[in-house]
This record gives C-alpha cells, sequence and structure tokens, in this order.
C-alpha cells in the first residue's frame, strides 16, 4: 500500500490571514482581483482527490501560520474531511506548541476526533526553537498517545520570519528528551540536508520524509506551463540527499517515508519519478538506490511511523 504521508488542504479566503499573504507576494502581484488569489490558493481536497491514482491513502497534515505565512487550518475542519472518505484520507492535527493549552487540543483531537499525529509543526514560521522546554506537554502527550510530530525544519519564505528556529539540530536534544516519539523530519531536512541526515541514523525514533523534493529539483517541471525552465539536472534537491543517505552515512535501517507535499507536488508524478529514479542516476554516472529501498519508501516505512488500522 502506497501512503502520502504528507499533503495538505485548505480554503480560500476562510483560511487566510490576505493582510499577511499580501506582505510578502511580489509587487506586481499586491493588486490583483479577489479572483486570482483565490484561484492560487484555492486548495480544496476535490482537487487532490483525482490525482491519487497510485496512492491508496493520503495524510493530511494541518497548518498554524497566521500571523507569518497566513495560512491556519482547523482542525475540526480537517477532522471533517479525512471523515467524508474514509479508508481514504487520515490526518493530523496541528497547533503551536508553545500557545497554552496545545497538548489539550492534541488530546482532543486524537480521542475525539481520529487525529493520528501531529503536524506539521513549523518552528520557524511560528517562532519558537523546537527544543524550547515550553513545547515539550506537547512532545509528552504525543509520546504518551503513541502517534508522531511532523516538524517542518526547513526554510520560511516571509522575509520575516527567523531561519535560525529551523534548524533541524535542535531535533537532536527533542530526540534524546522523548525517546519513545516518533519524529519526521518534513523535506528531509530541505536545505540542510547533511544535518537531518545524521539526525534520522543516529536516533532510533527519528525519520525523515522527501515531500516537496520532487517539486524544488525540477522533476515536474516538464508538465508546468512552457514560461517555467525545466531544470535538466537536478542533482541538489532530490538526487543529492537521497544518494548521500544511501551510500555516504552510516546504519542499514530504511527510515524515509514518501510524501507528495500536495499542492506543491503532484502525487502521482512523485510516485513516477522515485521509481524510476535509478534511469536518471545512471544517465548521470551516480550511485544508484537500491531497489528495495525505493519500495520500502513507497510501501513500508510509513508502518514504522503511522499506525493507519482505523
Amino acid at each position: 500500500m502506497i501512503v502520502d504521508c504528507h499533503m495538505h488542504t485548505w480554503r480560500y479566503p476562510d483560511h487566510f490571514n490576505k493582510k499577511v499573504m499580501l506582505s510578502y507576494q511580489p509587487p506586481r502581484r499586491r493588486e490583483w482581483p479577489e479572483e486570482k488569489f483565490k484561484e492560487m490558493w484555492e486548495n480544496p481536497i476535490d482537487r487532490y482527490l483525482p490525482l491519487m491514482e497510485g496512492v491508496d491513502k493520503a495524510i493530511i497534515l494541518g497548518l498554524r501560520t497566521w500571523d507569518t505565512l497566513g495560512i491556519d487550518t482547523p482542525n475540526d475542519y480537517l477532522a471533517r474531511i479525512a471523515k467524508e472518505h474514509p479508508g481514504k484520507l487520515n490526518w493530523c492535527c496541528c497547533v503551536v506548541p508553545t500557545e497554552k493549552n496545545a497538548a489539550e487540543e492534541i488530546e482532543r483531537c486524537v480521542k475525539e476526533l481520529g487525529a493520528i499525529g501531529v503536524g506539521e509543526l513549523s518552528p520557524a514560521y511560528a517562532g519558537y526553537y523546537p527544543n524550547d522546554e515550553r513545547c515539550f506537554p506537547v512532545y509528552e502527550i504525543a509520546q504518551k498517545l503513541e502517534i508522531p510530530i511532523i516538524m517542518h525544519a526547513g526554510p520560511a519564505q516571509p522575509r520575516f520570519t527567523r531561519l535560525k528556529y529551523a534548524n533541524p539540530l535542535y531535533l537532536d536534544d527533542v530526540a534524546i528528551q522523548f525517546p519513545d516519539l516518533k519524529i519526521v523530519i518534513c523535506h528531509l531536512g530541505y536545505y540542510k540536508y547533511e544535518d537531518a541526515i545524521f539526525l534520522i541514523q543516529k536516533h532510533e525514533n527519528v525519520f525523515g520524509d522527501i515531500s516537496w523534493l520532487n517539486s524544488i529539483s525540477g522533476l515536474e517541471r516538464i508538465t508546468l506551463p512552457k514560461y517555467l525552465p525545466t531544470i535538466n539536472y537536478p542533482f541538489l534537491h532530490y538526487l543529492y540527499p537521497l544518494i548521500y543517505y544511501f551510500t555516504q552515512t552510516f546504519g542499514g535501517t530504511d527510515k524515509l517515508i514518501w510524501g507528495s507535499d500536495w499542492s506543491a507536488s503532484r502525487p502521482s508524478e512523485g510516485i513516477n519519478n522515485l521509481q524510476n529514479i535509478n534511469e536518471l542516476l545512471i544517465k548521470h554516472n551516480l550511485p544508484v538506490i537500491p531497489e528495495k529501498s525505493i519500495h520500502n519508501i513507497l510501501h513500508e516505512n510509513w508502518k514504522k511511523v503511522f499506525n493507519l488500522s482505523s
């Protein structure tokens, strides 16, 4: 079974802080009519479902970035969407761990609404270090409930966010303090790939997802509008971290899971590109990734992180 372990859905304008969103848009967009913003930002689940060819189940992640990225997907909204598509969709609740009652909200979402994880937590967007002790009640309840946390440890685009909070190395403390808490580093730590990879290798309870990498590497550009450039050698953002993980680090356990990060990447193309990645590696005279590892990323490794029995 293939599970898209990282995707999103939201509605515009309901889940958007437009003032914040406009603040980091290029000047040419700031006078756009409302219809164009809706065309760009509206992301209902009905757009994702037809693209699930090859995907058996998907896990919706929430976002809480009202004051920085300007998107906030309510947990009750995500619970309702998942309930409307039983057997096809699961969901993770989202909180800002430093806020009061965050742990209580997680417990409510899991016990009453059926959440199977916590995420996508976004330290850079919310302005906290992942090892801040104010976050510990959230980690404690997730560990107690035996659900994973999914952590965005890469960059935050709006210029007024602070990248210092996004460094994945702060998760080293969390993994040590909470050894039974499963931690997923989103996007394989982009752009701090090596730090994320060594954390994954070091800690039994730390995993990485490879969501979004397919898109930012340029591998999807061949199907995008012709005015966008095609990247013929997408080494840095896709091939490099995967090759480094499988050929340059110690340990043999597969701990990478696959996700699309829809709407940033399309699920069917992500599956296809991963299944055929060795053709690209051979073309550029690079080490291949064991076929068994590719199979496990798609079909098996998610079982080490998520409980999808319900």
